[in-house]
């Protein structure tokens, strides 16, 4: 990542999010609001990327952007019945959650993130003219030099962990899962692991091979993957209580789509942990 700016891999991410939205039938996330803070100077190369990447590559990697952050969302609001009021997006890139649904007035959120990406997502929501909503606290954090202990961080919250694991080392993504799980109980988390290899089925290979040769070529190279049974042990020695593991097959039973061209392939596994 270079600095002053924000994460290239965040921008990647918003566009898919953007481009499911406007391409798919049925989009299962309507966010076109992020496509908008990707930079013109940006776009072509991201474009051109995508592009580059097999159809059954590009529609797997539009759902599975949309359907994290629509899980995420889903948990959240669910928390509302029971008094978890506050959201932490933790590495929330171009998340716009507070801008676009119908109930993030609802919420105190925090906006969690590298000071650099974070600044640069303040200087595209203005350029955007949208103004920056109430009820966000931005919190500038660099999550391998520093952790969440000091942050003043809400003890009761639905937190999205989503797109940051993988380009952590083990050990930070140990130390970060532990501070979460030592808050309140009912603390729910949900976090996205990228898939061993062992793991992944041929649409999983082909996704795998493309992103992993994308993000390092912008220097954000992936640092850990895992398998399933890797993901449980880790969230529950970290200290969560109950662990539901959501693979492509779960997802698609979850959320299922209008079209079957609209692949879900075995890279990544959905996490959705309580304390």
């Amino acid at each position: 990542m270079q600095s002053g700016h924000a994460s290239r891999s965040a921008m990647g991410s918003a566009l898919l999010r953007a481009e499911h939205a406007r391409y798919d039938p049925a989009p299962v996330l309507d966010d076109t609001l992020s496509g908008r803070l990707v930079p013109a100077a940006e776009r072509p190369r991201l474009e051109k990327t995508i592009a580059g990447w097999p159809p059954q590559v590009r529609r797997s990697l539009r759902l599975r952007h949309a359907l994290r952050a629509r899980v995420a969302e889903d948990e959240a609001v669910a928390g509302l019945s029971v008094g978890r009021s506050d959201y932490v997006l933790l590495g929330s890139g171009l998340d716009t959650f507070a801008w676009r649904h119908p109930r993030a007035g609802l919420f105190r959120i925090w906006e969690v993130d590298h000071p650099d990406t974070q600044a640069w997502k303040r200087s595209a929501l203005a350029q955007a003219a949208v103004a920056e909503a109430a009820n966000v606290r931005f919190v500038p954090v660099d999550l391998v030099a520093t952790g969440l202990g000091e942050s003043g961080l809400p003890g009761h919250a639905t937190w999205n962990w989503l797109g940051v694991t993988m380009y952590l080392p083990r050990a930070a993504t140990r130390t970060t899962l532990r501070a979460i799980a030592s808050r309140q109980e009912g603390t729910t988390l949900v976090a996205d692991f990228v898939c061993a290899s062992g793991e992944l089925d041929e649409v999983g290979r082909a996704v795998r091979s493309s992103t992993d040769a994308a993000v390092a070529a912008d220097g954000e190279p992936v640092l850990a993957d895992y398998t399933t049974s890797e993901v449980r042990t880790l969230l529950l020695e970290a200290g969560f209580r109950a662990v539901t593991l959501l693979d492509a097959e779960a997802l698609r039973s979850r959320y299922p789509p209008t079209r079957p061209d609209l692949c879900l392939s075995s890279s990544t596994v959905i996490a959705v942990a309580t304390v």
